[in-house]
């Protein structure tokens, strides 16, 4: 069983003490509050960005990969494309 994200904190108390056995408060709060930073943190994977501004044939390469689609269009246009110093 996998506890849900919406889950009080008397069930994820139920539900670690199924797995690990009994804990002081202590310990129940740490791992309380862990769940709790644990669930509010995002991944930003650049999805929306790519919706938005990203040609729909260019949204599943990588950002390498459009790198190196556009410099080949550059270069097959003529055009000399060179990095910018670091």
């Amino acid at each position: 069983m996998i506890l849900p994200p919406e889950a009080t904190y008397a069930e994820f108390r139920e539900y670690v003490e199924d797995l690990r056995g009994s804990l002081s408060c202590a310990e129940m709060d740490d791992l309380w509050e862990w769940r709790q930073k644990l669930l509010g943190l995002r991944v930003a994977t650049g999805r929306g960005y790519r919706e938005r501004c990203v040609p729909e044939d260019e949204q599943h390469l990588t950002l390498r990969e459009r790198e190196k689609k556009v410099i080949t269009e550059a270069h097959a246009a003529g055009k000399t494309i060179e990095r910018a110093p670091a």
